[in-house]
């Protein structure tokens, strides 16, 4: 979930593009966190408070992966750490390092395993304490398929020294070739797209890098030393392993020169071995193509100084090649203040020609942008701020802040269509924080359901009383919000003291993303599919997080259950089969799991001394059986890792079976989400069906489930299956009204002389993700106008021609004549007759009166009826082209229609041409085609 948030405060913007489905960042000098990837897979937290601090190393047996020999290699770090006269050490932590000196030459560790005697058997623990103050961050390398059981982490400490565990934080070692040239590490940059390799950035042109998951260090000569102007020193291309663009400082180091100082882009296709010049006083550069889309995989934009000129740099420019800058060079922009690379968009945030105001542009292909249009309603005098929060369905979500007001900030969460070009109203006062960050956050791996916290009381929040807040969610992706159920019991087993079918006054309020110490924790995990776990309370709004309790659900969102009472953090291991919270920040000396979705808690005690914990982490896949704690000892205010090793636990150390070729029964079922509100189980036009451990089956995933969500069957449309088009607003009766000032659809013939027609919409278009089939489908009729001036055209098109005309009223007469000859010759007494006596006259012969005439007012009859439609539609067509009127045409695929429609843009055959079904929604189903 990629977040940009930029905000017109003296044009200084706030960017922050940080992976909220915890993928692997990459840390700027600055300190922000910069995102690394787009793929949901990747799920780690790689950033961690600063304001912790570490003391004391670990033994020297973890020093064995990195030299091949066993001793007490970390005191190498120490006195390096000394060296540099920059945190000296104390009295105290002179006697700690004697301590671990004189533990180390005996053989004994400071890695301790504890195991109280009422401890579940098969959970190990290690505690390993570290010597430094604090640290900057700390980087999961996700798993590779060539070994799925390593599990790496690479952590910093504030002495910039690198410590690196393969086994999940049971032994730490600082590789010897950063330690031996004393480097002083100023940023960490792991490789998006390689999982084993990451990059270690000094304040020279040295930049050290492992290939191998940091067994082996490398380094190369950068062509300077890193920008301290540049956003972004690295930035790597998705498919080329060895490509990456390098930004860095020119004529910085000399102090006559320093009026010249700038910063420079380089490309290498060879991993440093040789380089190209991109641009000079820049901000960052950017490879543009996307994993797997295939585009230009030359494309590069780079946001760069107008004047060229540190001092007075001027407009920031958008500048794109697809020639390394060696004859191609296009300004997009020229005044932007940010942009962001998502998986189908890039969206640019510029100034307005007014200067006073933020625009949005969005391209899917890197050279063709289109602006965005709002709705035609939403009144932002100047647009001060937005945060693009979501790209991941197809079209865009976008908060555009409406209350800037320092410590009361709201504002409106605006979705486009699939080409993000054209938004619509999801919801109004929606709360962010000062710094950007908005509370909206999609559930991972199931389509559709996300939450939001809104403002209660926007208009007192204007005026700067406290904010409301209270939380709703969504289970169609933005089309309808409603309050969440609260429980019908607290964590204690007794009913709430509420009534919670009186949602107004009784629902389930959750602490969100503004409120988080580290925004990289997610309510949910993409493995764990329709689990989520959340802090909150149960009332009218949403209460302070320390009078909060800890509640989980199992079902995506639509019953909800208490878990403990109190404040925990949570993590999801082994696909969701186990899960460990534990107290947030609270001395304590246990943990609790489930191994059953949260119904039956056990307790684990970890430590024979408290401890205050920040974090608990694992595999970014979520994967793992392991789990990481870190915190503080509580005693002696030491830092400390704990890994805790459920692999043994015997519930969970048999691997489970998707389908027994024995015929055994599988330890998997099937599970199927829902919306709350519907009584069968189609979302999106389909019933999906995932696999899910069962919960009473004693097993574990592993490292990846080979079974994948699959769609079950499509369902007929519904009025959820559509949203309201651009310039059109929901009705409480479900139907789209237009809004505001009614659209010139002729405008399209003016812009487009050659143009034949245009239509006027139905004001309904279709979800791009739903795949729904028949029923009824909304958006597939439509008024078809001809252009001005171009009345020939329009009436060859789609009008009857003379000779079409003459057949038209002919050819059924010829046909009816034809009937009633044949009629006339072989139907002689095949109707019967009636005889009186021998001389009685037969009635019913072929020239009987009542035979012939009969039969010629017939055929005349079906002449007629087969001719008047041909007839009228002709007429009305003639009148209509004089008389601006026009006929309903019928479109068979979504794609007819864009192709024929002046407001819709054919972007790609694989991309849907709407965006999601935004407000209220109605048991009542409108008639299709009604405005």
């Amino acid at each position: 979930m990629a977040y940009l948030h930029c905000e017109q405060r003296g044009f200084q913007p706030h960017f922050e593009d940080t992976k909220r489905l915890r993928s692997s960042v990459e840390p700027t000098p600055a300190g922000h966190f910069k995102e690394a990837s787009q793929s949901t897979s990747q799920v780690s937290r790689t950033y961690f408070d600063a304001a912790i601090t570490l003391e004391s190393p670990s033994s020297a047996e973890m020093m064995e992966d990195f030299t091949g020999r066993r001793g007490p290699h970390w005191l190498a770090s120490s006195r390096a750490s000394e060296r540099r006269h920059r945190f000296p050490l104390s009295l105290f932590q002179r006697i700690s390092l004697l301590l671990v000196l004189i533990s180390s030459l005996i053989g004994t560790t400071y890695a301790r395993d504890e195991k109280p005697e009422d401890n579940p058997d098969g959970i190990t623990t290690k505690i390993v304490t570290f010597d430094a103050q604090h640290f900057i961050g700390f980087y999961y390398l996700e798993r590779t398929e060539q070994d799925d059981t390593d599990e790496t982490i690479v952590m910093q400490d504030q002495m910039r020294n690198v410590w690196i565990t393969h086994d999940h934080g049971k032994t730490w070692g600082i590789p010897p070739l950063l330690e031996d040239d004393n480097a002083w590490i100023v940023a960490t940059y792991p490789h998006p797209y390689k999982k084993d390799r990451i990059f270690f950035v000094t304040g020279s042109n040295t930049v050290y890098y492992t290939l191998d998951r940091g067994r082996h260090i490398k380094k190369l000569e950068a062509k300077n030393p890193p920008s301290p102007f540049a956003s972004e020193i690295m930035n790597f291309h998705p498919n080329q392993e060895d490509w990456f663009i390098w930004t860095g400082a020119e004529q910085c180091d000399d102090e006559d020169s320093i009026d010249e100082c700038h910063s420079e882009s380089w490309f290498t296709p060879d991993r440093g071995k040789s380089w190209t010049f991109l641009r000079r006083y820049v901000k960052k550069c950017q490879f543009i193509t996307e994993a797997g889309r295939g585009d230009n995989e030359n494309l590069i934009y780079c946001e760069q100084y107008e004047n060229e000129d540190m001092a007075s740099p001027g407009a920031t420019q958008l500048v794109a090649s697809d020639d390394f800058f060696k004859e191609t060079r296009e300004v997009h922009f020229k005044d932007i203040i940010d942009f962001a690379t998502m998986s189908e968009f890039i969206i640019v945030a510029a100034k307005d020609e007014d200067q006073k105001s933020l625009k949005v542009d969005a391209s899917v292909d890197g050279w063709n942008f289109a602006e965005a249009k709002f709705p035609p309603d939403f009144q932002v005098q100047h647009q001060q701020a937005y945060t693009v929060l979501d790209s991941s369905t197809h079209s865009v979500f976008l908060h555009v802040t409406v209350n800037a007001r320092p410590f009361f900030e709201y504002g409106t969460i605006i979705k486009s269509n699939s080409n993000g070009t054209s938004y619509v109203v999801s919801h109004r006062a929606v709360n962010r924080n000062e710094v950007g960050y908005v509370d909206f956050e999609k559930m991972q791996g199931l389509e559709g359901v996300a939450m939001i916290n809104i403002v209660a009381n926007p208009r007192e929040a204007l005026l700067g009383q406290k904010k409301i807040l209270k939380t709703k969610i969504t289970h169609n992706d933005g089309a309808d919000w409603s309050l969440i159920e609260a429980p019908a019991t607290g964590a204690d087993g007794k009913p709430i003291n509420c009534e919670p079918k009186d949602k107004e006054r009784c629902s389930l309020h959750l602490h969100a993303y503004t409120e988080r110490d580290d925004p990289r924790e997610t309510f949910s995990s993409p493995s764990a599919v329709g689990l989520m776990m959340a802090v909150g309370n149960v009332g009218d709004h949403l209460g302070t997080r320390q009078e909060g309790d800890t509640y989980i659900t199992r079902d995506g969102g639509i019953v909800w259950h208490a878990v403990k009472n109190g404040t925990y953090l949570w993590e999801y291991g082994d696909q969701g089969s186990i899960i460990v919270i534990v107290e947030k920040s609270t001395p304590t000396r246990e943990v609790f799991f489930t191994l059953d979705e949260g119904r039956k808690w056990e307790r684990y005690e970890f430590s024979e001394d408290l401890m205050s914990i920040d974090e608990i982490t694992t595999v970014p896949s979520d994967n793992s059986r392991e789990f990481l704690l870190w915190g503080r000892v509580t005693s002696n205010k030491s830092i400390a890792t704990v890994n805790l090793d459920f692999s043994g636990l015997p519930g969970r150390s048999r691997k489970c079976r998707l389908e027994d070729e024995e015929g055994g029964e599988s330890d998997y079922e099937t599970w199927e989400p829902k919306h709350p509100e519907q009584e069968d189980n189609c979302l999106f036009g389909h019933v999906t069906q995932y696999h899910r451990k069962k919960i009473d089956a004693d097993c574990y995933n592993g490292v990846q489930l080979k079974s994948k969500p699959v769609i079950k069957s499509n369902c007929p449309c519904t009025r959820k299956d559509f949203e309201c088009d651009w310039n059109f607003e929901r009705q409480p009766g479900g139907t789209c009204k237009a809004v505001g000032t009614p659209k010139d659809y002729s405008q399209a013939c003016r812009d487009d002389p050659k143009l034949v027609e245009y239509h006027k919409p139905t004001g309904y278009r279709r979800i791009p993700i739903t795949t729904c089939k028949g029923g009824m489908e909304f958006d597939l009729s439509s008024d078809l106008q001809e252009c001005e001036g171009h009345h020939e055209e329009f009436k060859k098109k789609h009008g009857i021609s003379g000779a079409g005309l003459f057949f038209a009223i002919t050819v059924p007469f010829l046909l009816s004549a034809a009937i009633g000859w044949w009629a006339y010759h072989n139907c002689d007494g095949k109707f019967g007759r009636i005889r009186l006596g021998d001389s009685a006259q037969a009635t019913f012969s072929s020239g009987s009166p009542l035979i012939t005439y009969p039969v010629a007012v017939i055929s005349a009859i079906v002449a007629i009826l087969a001719t008047l439609p041909l007839l009228v539609s002709s007429l009305w067509r003639s009148a209509s082209s004089r008389l601006g009127g026009g006929s309903s045409v019928r479109y068979t695929t979504r794609s007819s229609l864009s192709r024929g429609r002046s407001d819709y843009a054919v972007v790609a055959e694989n991309y849907s041409e709407d965006g999601e079904l935004l407000g209220d929604d109605s048991d009542e189903e409108p008639t299709p085609g009604t405005v």
